[in-house]
């Protein structure tokens, strides 16, 4: 993904791990959010 690129980037600006969890964790964040929305097309899908 892009942010895991941008944390890569992150390193060369800052050393702070608390950067580093925040990107991390936004990561995260929207990855489970796109897993949440796939789960739900899949299932509107079967209903029609």
């Amino acid at each position: 993904m892009i942010i895991t690129k941008l944390l890569g980037l992150s390193t060369i600006f800052t050393k702070s791990k608390k950067a580093k969890l925040a990107i991390l964790g936004i990561e995260m964040a929207v990855l489970a959010y796109a897993l949440y929305q796939q789960k739900e097309e899949k299932r509107l899908k079967k209903k029609t």
